[in-house]
């Protein structure tokens, strides 16, 4: 009976050994088969992109846009559209359509071309977006020409309309899909457009408004997307287009009105430096050279034309010159105190500074109608080498120095000098006026101040820059004594002075000079004024030989010859000594 039982029992162990060992077996597969068709799964799940890397999907062929093949299917499908522009107008001319109705929908038509550009171009369809703007271009530039030129459809003014919301839809669609090559299409198509019918109408100002506007939305569409190129030829248009108006209003026969031309040279000023003062200013970025050179033609057109229109008929008011003065003051503050202060503002700085010293002279020009005006401009010279004494800055006395040759141009000062010394003594003689003393002694100031800051050897452009102030002042010094000495040694009955007299004191004032400045020179912040030395004595040697002793007579021949000789001798031993004194000192 045990035996029995321990054989059963033995019996259901290896029993359950068996079935333990199956069910092991069993998950194991279970295991196996479970991943396998998870990994299905998987790859169903994530589709191709979970593929083997070994497995190569079939590729499509990208298609080039720019395929010979497909740019002549672009060019059929251009003469295509051109050919429906000319089924209208031929409809139009056998009389099926009323001209209005026949125009209305040629400019229907252009306009369905653009929407399709728009539409092309938000799909990334380059080729397509450019060719259906370029055929909207075809059929609406030409449209606008024939309908305010032979149908009479539209005047000079809605000519100008038309054109200006044509060349806007077009520009749009440019900037919004990113597309150059329509924005030159758009200046293109635009320009001769407007010349056709501004010289076809005789209508001026619209179009002239219009290529201002031209001019500053491709300036602001380089500006967004860093296309530089046509906004030369819209600037260009844009400024021979205002010079126009200006030269049309004062014409023999005015054509437009001087109110009309300072508008537009106010439009054209406010728009191209409102958009550089912007950019500069706001955005921080360094002036270009199209915003250079635009600035310049914009300046000449605008303020020049302001000057014109002033010396043509006193049509300017001088509110202009007072905006201009306010304009330049601005300038000055911006530039000392914006631009001055950023890192890399010094282009900035100095087309600023640039600007508003031009504006200033411009503006006390048209505002400031006296003899007068030489004193303002060398009260400003005085000021600019007064700053640059305790400041040291470079523009304060570049600045001065062009106030200063402009107060001795506008008050005759210089022209003066110029004629006691080369033109002789015809006709009734006239001294130096007060305005022209007060000129000479505003340079002897500056001199004075702008030698009082030394330099070193680096400062070429100040040192250059003293020099010219020098140049002036003796230039000044020069013709003044001799207008106030000539007459008092040999005026005539008609009131001329002789013209050997004159000889003579021109000479010896000239030899005097000479050698005053050769002392001068000697010190080593005058050192500029030793530079004039040799070029005087061979000037009076010149003058000796044309004008003295044609002149002269053998009394005051002599005189001459003296005080000649003498500075022949003196002037370059003073040169020596005083350059062995400056080289010992530096030594």
């Amino acid at each position: 009976m045990d035996d029995r039982t321990s054989r059963l029992e033995s019996a259901v162990e290896h029993l359950q050994l068996t079935v333990q060992t199956l069910q092991q077996r069993l998950d194991a597969i279970e295991a196996k088969v479970g991943t396998a068709a998870g990994a299905v799964v998987d790859s169903l799940a994530q589709g191709p992109a979970a593929a083997p890397p070994n497995a190569r999907p079939a590729r499509t062929p990208k298609k080039d846009p720019y395929d010979p093949i497909t740019m002549l299917s672009h060019v059929g499908r251009l003469l295509l559209v051109l050919a429906g522009g000319f089924f209208l107008r031929a409809m139009t001319d056998a009389g099926a359509l009323a001209v209005p109705v026949g125009i209305g929908l040629a400019f229907a038509y252009a306009a369905v071309w653009l929407v399709m550009s728009h539409l092309a171009g938000g799909r990334g369809q380059e080729p397509n977006a450019v060719f259906h703007a370029l055929a909207a271009a075809l059929v609406a530039f030409p449209l606008s020409v024939e309908a305010t030129t032979r149908f009479n459809v539209l005047t000079g003014l809605t000519g100008a309309l038309a054109v200006s919301a044509l060349s806007a839809g077009l520009l749009f669609v440019a900037w919004r899909r990113r597309l150059r090559a329509l924005a030159w299409i758009t200046v293109i198509g635009a320009l001769p457009v407007s010349a056709a019918l501004l010289i076809k109408t005789g209508v001026v100002v619209p179009f002239a408004l219009y290529l201002i506007a031209l001019g500053v939305a491709t300036l602001w569409l380089s500006y967004a997307v860093d296309w530089w190129g046509a906004r030369w030829l819209a600037a260009v248009a844009a400024d021979i287009a205002v010079a126009g108006v200006t030269l049309r209003a004062f014409a023999a026969e005015p054509r437009d009105t001087p109110q009309a031309a300072m508008l537009l040279q106010l439009l054209l000023f406010v728009g191209y430096f409102g958009s550089i003062a912007y950019r500069t200013l706001v955005r921080g970025r360094d002036v270009s050279r199209f915003e250079v050179v635009q600035t310049v033609a914009v300046l000449a057109v605008s303020l020049g034309g302001a000057v014109f229109m002033w010396q043509a008929a006193h049509a300017v008011p001088a509110v202009l010159g007072v905006a201009a003065l306010l304009v330049g003051a601005t300038c000055y503050g911006v530039a000392t105190a914006v631009v001055e202060r950023r890192a890399e503002g010094a282009l900035n700085f100095y087309f600023y500074t640039t600007l508003a010293l031009v504006l200033v002279l411009a503006g006390f020009t048209i505002a400031v109608d006296s003899v007068w005006l030489g004193a303002v401009f060398a009260c400003f010279g005085v000021l600019g080498a007064g700053l640059w004494s305790r400041l040291g800055r470079l523009f304060m006395l570049l600045h001065g120095a062009v106030y200063l040759v402009a107060a001795g141009i506008v008050s005759g000062a210089l022209g003066y000098g110029l004629r006691t010394l080369v033109a002789g003594a015809e006709g009734p003689w006239r001294v130096p006026g007060a305005v022209m003393l007060l000129v000479l002694a505003a340079t002897v100031l500056c001199a004075a101040l702008a030698a009082r800051r030394s330099l070193s050897s680096g400062d070429e452009v100040a040192v250059g820059t003293r020099f010219v102030i020098t140049i002036v002042l003796v230039w000044l010094a020069a013709g003044s004594l001799i207008g106030l000495i000539a007459p008092l040694a040999g005026t005539q009955a008609d009131r001329s002075v002789d013209p050997g007299v004159l000889a003579t004191v021109s000479t010896g004032v000239l030899s005097m000079a000479t050698l005053v400045i050769a002392w001068i020179g000697g010190r080593i912040r005058f050192r500029e004024w030793g530079w004039l030395v040799y070029p005087l004595l061979v000037g009076i040697g010149l003058k000796l030989v044309t004008q003295d002793f044609k002149h002269s007579r053998p009394a005051t021949l002599f005189i001459a010859l003296a005080l000649y000789g003498t500075a022949l001798i003196v002037a370059p031993r003073l040169r020596r000594l005083d350059q062995k004194a400056n080289a010992e000192a530096g030594a």
